[in-house]
């Protein structure tokens, strides 16, 4: 991934910013709906993409009813904390059984619970949610634990410099309005403010039927799904609800707000206040941002021209308003106010000449075919209705198609011309102030505990033992095709037809770190950064209009995409091979890549995420190794054209090249697409080496990386390993895994670091094969003084997988998660396209999937707790700590 496009995806991911949620089309789709007598709207969706089904619960309660800051967020954790119908260690032990997915999200308006399950458990999910529909426990001792664990949800986006700033940015543009609330909570409020009389005096105003929206969607009958619904909801009760706040906008005048940041680059954001979705002016405002981002555009034409690293807008809804943000990236060594005052000088220009009339008709045709797009994900669809009816209010998410259609030219710069007034902006700086410097610490742990306390599990409930009694390989649920071209490039085909688009996605095997010449690092990077710039017949304009036309979405690289609609597809396919075969690769966009690509690297040289990259590479492989090498600003500035051409010619061929494609299209037909377009594609030298060497057993150690601004600590803990993905031990190895943090709280690491302790809100555990390499990851993060007690909670944890066997009943556990895992990926074209590409390109069965899930059936205890032994060393972690390092060290 080019480095320009890293640092984008890291600030706009740490920006507490959405875009309003796109809502599919109904075109095609069997809606059944009804309202039962209690007042609990259902919308069933029927959609046979996979056997699975999401079921999202949306209660019209958020921050905007709360009396106290984060009490509708605490509220949201404690409806996984169990009722007097079923134990909390129950709830997720039935849910981990089916291997589903499921989380909850807190909202100004509306609190959403979600189920995603493989379809025949769908009535265990409506039991599960029918279970806190009434009756939540609140215990007082359940919320001592829990809001540990939400304290360090906090705490984690109070070290966010981004979060801060916005938090500040939007208490001006909302204040006097309940969506000024505090919606995430702090911690002084959950440690003394938030108690159990507050929690349930929240719940049980707000939690009733005829406050709900009950979204279905996947391959599941609507009328008996009604039936079922109604059956097991419609004896709770409704009660009445009282009078929401109301919402009055106060005057808004120009402000300017400063954070000192841990990021690579600085972020200037312009504020701006624009209609809310109960707007007539909605669409319109929605269809200026889409203007606004436009790679057409003159916002994005500043990172063209090479005057800005990135520039975007992005917006946060309401009802009555909206929060609109211009984004943009610059270098740690630019001046923040110049970029502010160039930003400016974009929205004054098209305030004085309106906006294109181009760029509205692109943007109000990929709207409409985002919908269409939506229905290629069960997931997505299901938040689309969930969008379009509990929080919009809308009928169906087709009325905004009709809102889109509407929206003209005038109208579009009517919202502008009145709501993006300098007068009225609110200007955010984000400016780096990193150290660079790594401190080494001791790797010495704190005194391990024994002294855990166990969660009761209690017996299953009735209705959910039965997936214990046969675990099983799910059926298989594709029929790729596969074919290979004479120039090498295999290409998979998964024909689906939920949704008339098209999914490409592609990859071209390659490692930078061990192929790209000495003295030329970062040379991959510049010339992935190259590929937008056009090809050697269109213009970068011009192939984005081309784009823009058929309302498709390309990347292009050693990973490249497609997404467009199927009526397009040939198109589509002949402009995503035009861009990543004839690169125009000119001496002037040269120049301002590597510009570019030089003065990121200035920052992320000191920037704490790069610096713990650095330090784990320099800590777990030799001198010498591969994974050793990084860009600097010194060798990206060293590079000629000659150098990109040498290394595009060298690494993108299509003999190392695979290519997934899922959705409304025909094997025959995506066959001879993919060969007009591909086919005379050639390699040229011989067939480079992608894979670096085996390498040797790390010795432990441990780092810090200091991170201005942070009050939370990242821990990493790694090590290398000696397994491989063939091995024999990769299931048992995967089984392991699962026990580590699979299934929330019924998971080993899960239960003892956040449900006992609440060290850390979330605790990750990986075990990654390469072809030549293997490795075991451990993450999380938490307050400094937890540093060293989580760690040790991780290693008694690892010793106790490997002195003794699982019981049969969390072996079960395990195996039913990953068999339930099965279906759930594929729900997706995304999904589906991914999982082929991964086997295809490593040279695995198309089934691969289904292979593992057997072997993973098969492992007994015996086999998980030797591969556990054999392959983990829980004392020989690298540890870093980005943040404040272990208290006491």
């Amino acid at each position: 991934m080019p480095r320009l496009l890293r640092l984008l995806l890291c600030c706009c991911a740490l920006l507490p910013l959405a875009f309003a949620t796109r809502s599919a089309g109904a075109q095609g789709v069997s809606v059944t709906r009804a309202t039962l007598a209690n007042g609990l709207q259902v919308v069933v969706v029927h959609d046979p993409l996979a056997p699975v089904v999401t079921a999202v619960m949306n209660y019209r309660v958020g921050s905007d009813e709360q009396s106290l800051p984060g009490l509708a967020h605490a509220t949201e954790h404690m409806m996984f904390r169990g009722s007097k119908t079923l134990s909390s260690s129950s709830f997720m032990d039935v849910i981990s059984l089916t291997g589903g997915e499921f989380d909850a999200d807190t909202r100004n308006n509306v609190t959403q619970y979600y189920f995603t399950v493989p379809a025949q458990y769908l009535d265990i999910a409506l039991r599960l949610e029918r279970s806190r529909a009434t009756g939540l426990s609140m215990a007082q001792s359940q919320w001592n634990e829990e809001r540990l664990a939400i304290t360090q949800e906090v705490t984690q986006d109070d070290s966010n410099a981004l979060y801060r700033l916005f938090t500040k940015m939007s208490q001006r543009m909302l204040a006097g309005t309940p969506y000024a609330h505090n919606r995430l909570g702090t911690g002084q409020g959950f440690a003394k403010e938030i108690n159990n009389p507050q929690l349930l005096s929240f719940y049980r105003t707000w939690y009733h039927p005829n406050n709900a929206v009950y979204v279905i969607v996947g391959d599941v009958d609507g009328p008996r799904t009604i039936a079922r619904v109604r059956r097991i909801f419609g004896d709770v009760p409704a009660a009445a609800l009282p009078r929401r706040p109301a919402v009055r906008l106060q005057p808004l005048t120009a402000a300017t707000y400063r954070e000192r940041s841990d990021l690579p680059v600085t972020v200037v954001m312009l504020g701006y206040r624009m209609p809310g979705y109960s707007s007539t002016e909605y669409a319109a405002g929605q269809i200026l941002g889409d203007v606004l981002a436009s790679q057409r555009g003159a916002l994005y034409g500043l990172v063209a021209n090479g005057k800005m690293l990135y520039a975007t807008f992005q917006a946060e809804s309401f009802a009555r308003t909206s929060i609109g943000v211009v984004l943009g990236v610059v270098p740690v060594t630019a001046n923040p106010q110049d970029a502010a005052t160039a930003m400016r000088a974009v929205i004054d220009g098209y305030r004085r000449n309106g906006v294109p009339a181009d760029l509205v008709a692109a943007a109000k045709r990929r709207e409409i075919a985002q919908r269409e797009f939506s229905r290629s994900s069960v997931q997505s669809l299901a938040f689309d209705w969930s969008e379009a009816l509990a929080v919009q209010g809308l009928h169906a998410p087709e009325d905004a198609i009709a809102a889109f259609s509407r929206v003209s030219v005038a109208d579009v710069n009517r919202v502008l011309r009145r709501d993006l007034a300098a007068s009225r902006t609110v200007t955010a700086y984000a400016v780096p102030h990193n150290a660079g410097a790594l401190s080494m610490g001791s790797s010495n742990l704190a005194a391990e505990t024994n002294r855990i306390a166990p969660t009761s599990h209690t017996q299953l409930p009735s209705w959910a033992s039965g997936i214990l009694a046969h675990p099983r390989v799910p059926a298989q649920a594709l029929a790729p095709s596969s074919f290979t071209l004479a120039n090498g490039v295999r290409v998979v085909v998964q024909p689906e037809t939920s949704s008339r688009s098209v999914t490409v996605s592609g990859r071209i095997r390659n490692d930078p770190q061990v192929q790209e010449p000495a003295g030329q690092d970062g040379v991959a990077d510049v010339t992935t950064a190259l590929l937008p710039y056009g090809t050697t017949t269109r213009s970068r304009l011009a192939y984005q209009a081309a784009l823009d036309a058929i309302a498709a979405d390309v990347t292009a690289g050693t990973d490249f995409s497609l997404r467009v609609l199927s009526s397009d597809f040939d198109t589509g396919v002949a402009l995503l091979a035009d861009d990543e075969l004839h690169p125009a690769f000119t001496a002037a966009d040269f120049a301002i890549v590597k510009q570019q690509e030089a003065q990121a690297l200035v920052g992320e040289a000191n920037s704490p995420d790069h610096l713990t990259e650095v330090a784990l590479a320099m800590a777990l492989y030799p001198a010498g190794d591969p994974e050793r090498r990084f860009a600097t600003p010194a060798s990206v500035d060293a590079l000629t054209l000659d150098d990109v051409r040498a290394w595009y010619a060298s690494a993108y061929r299509p003999d190392l090249t695979t290519i997934a494609i899922v959705g409304d299209v025909t094997p025959q037909h995506a066959r001879a697409v993919v060969q007009r377009y591909f086919g005379a594609w050639r390699s040229v030298g011989p067939t480079p080496r992608t894979q670096p060497p085996p390498v040797g057993l790390n010795a432990p150690s441990a780092i810090v990386v200091p991170a201005t601004g942070r009050v939370q600590s990242s821990v990493t803990l790694d090590e290398t390993s000696g397994f491989a993905r063939t091995s024999s031990d990769w299931a048992a190895l995967q089984v392991a895994n699962t026990v580590l943090t699979g299934g929330f709280y019924s998971s080993l690491l899960y239960h003892d670091v956040r449900e006992v302790h609440g060290y850390a809100y979330a605790v990750s555990s990986s075990m990654d094969a390469q072809p030549t390499r293997s490795s075991v990851t451990i993450a999380y993060a938490c307050d400094p003084k937890n540093i060293l007690p989580a760690q040790a909670l991780v290693v008694r944890d690892l010793v106790q997988l490997q002195s003794r066997p699982l019981s049969a009943a969390r072996l079960t556990l395990a195996k039913a998660l990953l068999m339930g895992r099965v279906p759930i990926r594929e729900a997706s074209y995304d999904g589906v396209a991914a999982q082929l590409l991964e086997n295809a390109s490593r040279g695995f069965p198309l089934n691969q999937n289904l292979i593992d899930a057997r072997n993973e059936l098969q492992a007994t205890a015996a086999q998980v707790q030797a591969a556990a032994r054999r392959w983990i060393r829980p004392r020989d972690f690298v540890r870093v700590v980005t943040g404040p390092g272990p208290s006491g060290q």
